[in-house]
């Protein structure tokens, strides 16, 4: 009975662990989605970024997150995209 229970611990240690280390980014501006990239640095792990066209025709490249990154394609509508 210990054993299972610390072991049910344990696993709740490290999911409650892993979420909580998720990132999160200020979002961008408002816009159509012009460019994506996702760029691998070794040390810091991948690192993806979305670049939005606002309505003025400005661009502004900033840091998404991988859900974000993996809903939003080019032409699609920023931050609408994100809601999938």
């Amino acid at each position: 009975m210990r054993k299972t229970l610390a072991a049910a611990t344990a696993t709740l240690a490290a999911v409650l662990a892993l979420t909580a280390c998720s990132p999160t980014y200020a979002p961008g501006p408002a816009g159509t989605v012009s460019d994506r990239s996702a760029a691998y640095f070794k040390s810091g792990g991948w690192h993806y970024r979305l670049t939005v066209t606002t309505n003025d025709g400005r661009h502004h490249g900033f840091r998404v997150t991988r859900a974000d990154y993996a809903h939003c394609f080019r032409g699609s509508a920023y931050p609408t995209c994100t809601h999938r």
